[in-house]
């Protein structure tokens, strides 16, 4: 606060003053006039609002204020007031942690050790943005993909597709569509429906060029929307490795080994 500020507030609250107490000698003098007509109030101050006229501001504010030493303390007692401090934003959440190299080979012995490296970037970021983000979901996913994709050695299913034509619950209603869409990705994603699908949601053409889903870079992340839009991370905390099994296979196909991958999976996951 500036010098001439605390002068000049300190003016108003003097004339405020004055107002109130000339108020007062008004109202008194009012009562005394009844009993004694001898007695009065100045007419300069019969009305409150005069003595705001009668203050020179700028002269209070030039030559000086004789109470400056307790303007000073007043002064003083603001500046050192603490200011406001905002509080802290909340810490953000950790990320989840990553499945290392040597923990993906310990659950999937099967996978040729150069493909690890090759693959935990992509398999970790799907995860991370996936939610795939407990030992539970982790084991199970990782489970999943090993059994779809033999081990991670290929991102398209042996077979020709040909099974799959005519299959109407797949979306193959026209001719050629069970070899144009049999399984591809990571978790072997199967059928023109599902294809639309995922080029929908990831802007990619995979209807046009169903071939792209076997790349390495689309591997992940397509199984990761075949896994959340099945909201099999639910599936895994509630109904367990089974019926998420039965889910990605549609039945029990070797489920022997998704069980014994997931429980090897859950094991290195916890106690790493």
């Amino acid at each position: 606060m500036s010098v001439t500020y605390s002068r000049r507030l300190r003016a108003a609250i003097a004339a405020a003053a004055m107002i109130t107490t000339a108020t007062a000698a008004v109202v008194a003098g009012t009562s005394a006039a009844n009993a004694d007509t001898a007695s009065s109030v100045p007419a300069r101050f019969e009305q409150p609002r005069e003595q705001l006229k009668a203050l020179d501001f700028e002269a209070l504010s030039t030559a000086g204020w004789s109470g400056a030493a307790d303007a000073a303390t007043a002064d003083a007692a603001v500046s050192t007031e603490p200011a406001e401090v905002a509080p802290e934003p909340a810490p953000a959440p950790p990320p989840p942690p990553a499945v290392t190299p040597d923990e993906l080979a310990r659950i999937v012995p099967g996978i040729q050790p150069e493909k690890i490296e090759q693959y935990i970037a992509p398999l970790n970021d799907a995860m991370v943005h996936n939610g795939v983000d407990t030992p539970v979901r982790q084991a199970a996913f990782i489970a999943q993909l090993a059994v779809e994709s033999d081990s991670f050695r290929t991102f398209e299913e042996y077979a020709s597709g040909r099974a799959y034509e005519g299959r109407a619950d797949l979306g193959n209603t026209q001719p050629g569509d069970g070899v144009r869409y049999k399984g591809r990705g990571a978790i072997q994603i199967t059928g023109r429906h599902n294809y639309e699908k995922l080029s929908e949601h990831t802007g990619v053409d995979f209807v046009a060029h169903p071939e792209l889903l076997s790349a390495p870079e689309n591997a992940f992340t397509t199984a990761a929307w075949y896994w959340t839009s099945r909201n099999l991370n639910q599936v895994a905390d509630t109904a367990g490795i089974v019926r998420v099994s039965e889910i990605v296979n549609g039945g029990h196909h070797a489920l022997s080994r998704r069980i014994a991958d997931f429980e090897r999976g859950l094991n290195v996951l916890i106690q790493p």
